[in-house]
């Protein structure tokens, strides 16, 4: 399927302010750290898939609770799909191999599709989006020429999410180097990424 961007919709973040308060319901017996609108859905005036990032953060020891919370509640857990203490949480409706971005937009009662997941806290997964979006926010420069990296990307026809991530990544490496990362945190990331 075609990844679609578009330009940023000040519903995503009405979206996801509903989407956390359904979490912290499901959570309520779980002690979190917080729960974070990531990715670029969380940064005006850069294009996006519609498609919200939420990281719900924890510490190690409430790990498996977050996680068999989230299970309880219809979502499929996924592992960590090769990105090191961050735990996708397939939403209700979507099975495990339905890959966020690709296919279906919208969750089964036609909500905005989302990609959650149960991360640790102090982690360079959690870092990363953090610094990311910090810097997009801060600087119109740099969401320009990220929006443009994405642009690129898909007007060359880019279909599979894997190489679309992957298309992103020395941009996303030059964010964080602006952000103070040195090259070791960044070779971490771009080992993930690639």
């Amino acid at each position: 399927m075609p990844i679609i961007i578009q330009p940023h919709n000040p519903a995503w973040i009405i979206e996801f302010n509903k989407t956390k308060s359904t979490l912290e319901e499901i959570l309520k017996d779980v002690p979190i750290v917080s729960i974070n609108h990531v990715g670029s859905t969380s940064v005006p005036g850069l294009i996006a898939k519609p498609i919200l990032d939420i990281h719900i953060v924890v510490n190690s020891s409430n790990l498996i609770s977050a996680r068999q919370a989230l299970v309880a509640a219809g979502y499929t857990d996924c592992g960590d799909m090769g990105i090191p203490h961050r735990y996708a949480m397939r939403e209700p409706g979507f099975s495990k191999s339905q890959v966020a971005g690709a296919g279906a937009r919208t969750g089964v009662q036609g909500d905005m599709r989302k990609n959650t997941y149960v991360v640790l806290e102090g982690t360079t997964s959690l870092r990363n989006v953090l610094d990311l979006k910090r810097m997009l926010l801060a600087d119109e420069a740099l969401r320009v020429e990220y929006g443009n990296v994405k642009r690129k990307l898909v007007e060359a026809g880019t279909e599979d999410m894997d190489v679309y991530c992957k298309g992103k990544t020395e941009c996303i490496l030059g964010i964080l180097r602006k952000a103070g990362w040195g090259e070791e945190e960044l070779e971490e990331v771009r080992s993930v990424n690639s």
